[in-house]
């Protein structure tokens, strides 16, 4: 198992309150939650300690909130799964390389 550390932008929450509503994004950031790493490495140990994480705070979310989540679009990095990233493509024993994205 790794060691603990913080992560700047690791997960990022966005409040909007409009007149009738709030609106709330939330946002995951880096390769701990996935099962391969950005250069498409599957990474087992990586996955199994972080993607259950993420579904427990997922759904204490929707607790909070009162309400379901609804999955955003898919970008090049993923896309949502249940109370996680959905499994990517894996070709020859490796996931897609997404290390040529911009940055940001």
């Amino acid at each position: 198992m790794g060691e603990r550390h913080e992560q700047y932008r690791l997960v990022e929450l966005l409040l909007v309150p409009d007149e009738m509503d709030v609106w709330v994004e939330l946002s995951v950031h880096h390769g701990v939650w996935g099962h391969c790493d950005f250069r498409g490495r599957p990474q087992p140990l990586t996955h199994a300690n972080n993607a259950p994480r993420l579904a427990a705070a997922l759904q204490e979310l929707e607790q909070v909130l009162g309400v379901a989540a609804e999955h955003g679009e898919p970008t090049y990095y993923g896309r949502a799964e249940g109370y996680g990233l959905g499994a990517p493509d894996i070709i020859d024993g490796l996931g897609p390389d997404v290390t040529d994205a911009a940055l940001g």
